[in-house]
Parts: C-alpha cells; structure tokens; sequence
C-alpha cells in the first residue's frame, strides 16, 4: 500500500469506526485488491488508529439507585395479589 491508501484506510476508519476485517473488505473491494489483512493492521497501528474502543464515544452508564434505609428490626416485605 502506498501512502495514498493508507491514508484513505485511517480517514475510513476514523469516520465510519470500521472493524479490522470490515475495512479490509472495503479496501480490497475498492482501494488496493492485493492488501493483507496484516499489513493493514499494522499500518493503522502506525497511524494511531489500531485500537477501535479508544476511538469510541465513551457512553455514560446511568448510576445505580441506592436502597431505602430503614431503622434497623424492620421488615421490608413487598405482597404481589395475582
């Protein structure tokens, strides 16, 4: 791969967050037909962009709700009637 394509592979998958094998596809399909999967990973290695959950937007997991403290020898029973 020259520098041209592999520019074009770290704009890829910078921008649509492609796996490894999915980028090889399209680079095969429509870029460089004799790339390897190899060399392509170490070229996005290379260029900072080989790790893909580092280029992930970090989601926010909402926080647990704590229990209801109640003064210590009660009971907390709760009666479902089916």
């Amino acid at each position: 791969m020259n520098t041209a394509q592999e520019a074009i592979a770290v704009h890829l998958r910078k921008s649509l967050l492609l796996s490894l094998d999915d980028l090889l596809a399209v680079m095969r399909e429509f870029v460089c037909p004799d790339v390897s999967r190899s060399g392509l990973d170490r070229s996005q290695q290379r260029h900072g962009v080989g790790n893909l959950r580092t280029m992930q937007p970090k989601v926010e997991k909402p926080r647990a709700k704590k229990f209801k403290a109640y003064a210590p020898g009660y009971v907390h029973v709760d009666i479902k009637y089916l």
